[in-house]
C-alpha cells in the first residue's frame, strides 16, 4: 500500500510540473515587459487558471507526504535518515527549501498582484525553482531511494529518465495550446477592439489632464464628468451594445449586474466588480482591465484625480435607470484595473 501511495505521489508530481513548466513558458514569452500581459485575457486567464492547478496539486501532494510520515508507512516514513541520502535531499531541499521558495511565489500571486507585476520577473522564476526542487528530488528519491525496482512501477513510466524529462515537453505543448487559443502571435500589428480602447483611454486621461489644468479639479467633476457620462448614454448600444432603453425598467443593481457581465463578454476586462456600500453609494471595480498598460506609461502624479473610463460607463448606466444625479469620486488606480465610488444624489 505504502509503494503504490508513493508512486501516486510522483505521478501526481509529474503532472503538476507539466503545469509548472506551461507557466514558466508563459512568464518568459513576456519576460521583457510585463505590462503586455496586462489587458491580454486569453494569457491572463489561462495563466491563472494554469497556476491555480499547479498550486493544487503542490499543496494536495505536501499534504498527503506529511500524513504518510504522521502514520508512519513503514520504511517510507522517516524522511529524515541522515543515513538515506534520497530521501533526506527530498524532505530537505524539495519539501522545506522547495516549499518556502514556492510559497514566497504563491502569496505574492495571490495576495500582491501590484508586485507581480513590477518583479514578476523575479519572482516567478523562484516558484519555478521551488517546484523544480520538488519534482527532481521526488524522482531521484522514488526512482533510487524508494522503489529501485522498476518491476514493481505500475502507473509512471519504469525509466527515471523518461519521467523525469516527460513533464517538459508536455508543458510546452500546453503552452503552444495557450497561444493557438490566443488567436495572435509575437509582433502581430492587428487591430482590435482593445488597441482602439487603449489609445481612446491614453486620450481621455489627457483630456482630464487638460481640463484639471485649465478649469480646476473641482470644475471638472461638477462640469466635465456628468457632460461626459451623459453623452456616453447616446454611444452605449455601440461601444457595448448595451441598450439603456431596455435598462430603464430593470432596477440599478440588476442593471449594473447586466452591464458587468456584457463587459466580461466582450473581453473589456476579466471582471468588472460591483459593490454596493450602501443604497446611495457603489463602487465599480474592473480587474484585469484591456487597457490598463497605460498607466504603466503615466507618472503617478498624473493619476490623480483620475477617472476610470468604465466606471464612467457605468455611471452613464446608473444616471439613466434612476433618473438621479450622480457624483464620482476620483478612482484608486492600480496595476490591473481601478476602484472608483459612485454616489448618487
Amino acid at each position: 500500500m505504502g509503494l503504490l501511495w508513493a508512486e501516486l505521489l510522483l505521478f501526481q508530481t509529474l503532472l503538476g510540473y507539466c503545469f509548472v513548466v506551461a507557466n514558466e513558458c508563459i512568464g518568459l514569452y513576456n519576460i521583457r515587459d510585463l505590462n503586455n500581459m496586462k489587458g491580454d485575457l486569453v494569457i491572463v486567464k489561462y495563466h491563472k487558471r494554469i497556476g491555480w492547478i499547479e498550486s493544487f496539486l503542490f499543496y494536495t501532494i505536501a499534504i498527503q507526504c506529511v500524513i504518510m510520515v504522521i502514520m508512519g508507512w513503514g520504511e517510507y516514513s522517516n524522511y529524515f535518515d541522515p543515513f538515506n541520502t534520497t530521501k533526506n535531499w527530498h524532505a530537505v531541499i524539495g519539501g522545506i527549501v522547495g516549499g518556502v521558495l514556492f510559497s514566497f511565489k504563491f502569496f505574492i500571486a495571490h495576495f500582491k498582484k501590484d508586485i507581480i507585476y513590477k518583479y514578476g520577473q523575479f519572482i516567478g522564476p523562484i516558484g519555478f525553482i521551488g517546484w523544480s526542487l520538488a519534482h527532481w528530488t521526488s524522482v531521484i528519491n522514488f526512482y533510487f531511494g524508494i522503489n529501485p525496482d522498476t518491476t514493481l512501477i505500475y502507473i509512471i513510466p519504469s525509466n527515471f529518465i523518461i519521467a523525469a524529462i516527460l513533464p517538459i515537453p508536455i508543458g510546452i505543448a500546453i503552452f503552444l495550446f495557450v497561444l493557438v487559443r490566443r488567436g495572435s502571435k509575437e509582433g502581430s500589428s492587428r487591430w482590435s477592439i482593445h488597441q482602439i480602447a487603449f489609445i481612446l483611454h491614453g486620450i481621455t486621461f489627457g483630456y482630464e489632464k487638460a481640463a484639471k489644468e485649465l478649469l480646476g479639479t473641482p470644475a471638472m467633476f461638477k462640469y466635465v464628468v456628468p457632460k461626459t457620462y451623459k453623452f456616453l448614454e447616446k454611444m452605449m448600444e455601440d461601444v457595448l451594445g448595451v441598450k439603456l432603453e431596455d435598462l430603464k425598467e430593470l432596477d440599478v443593481s440588476t442593471a449594473l449586474s447586466r452591464f458587468s457581465e456584457h463587459a466580461r463578454k466582450i473581453g473589456m476586462a476579466e471582471k468588472i466588480k460591483i459593490t454596493w456600500k450602501s443604497d446611495s453609494e457603489v463602487v465599480i471595480e474592473s480587474i484585469n482591465c484591456t487597457t490598463a498598460r497605460v498607466r504603466s506609461v503615466m507618472d503617478p502624479k498624473e493619476l490623480e484625480y483620475a477617472i476610470c473610463p468604465w466606471a464612467i460607463m457605468a455611471a452613464a448606466i446608473v444616471n439613466q435607470s434612476t433618473g438621479k444625479e450622480l457624483t464620482i469620486e476620483p478612482s484608486e488606480f492600480n496595476e490591473i484595473g481601478a476602484s472608483t465610488k459612485i454616489i448618487l444624489k
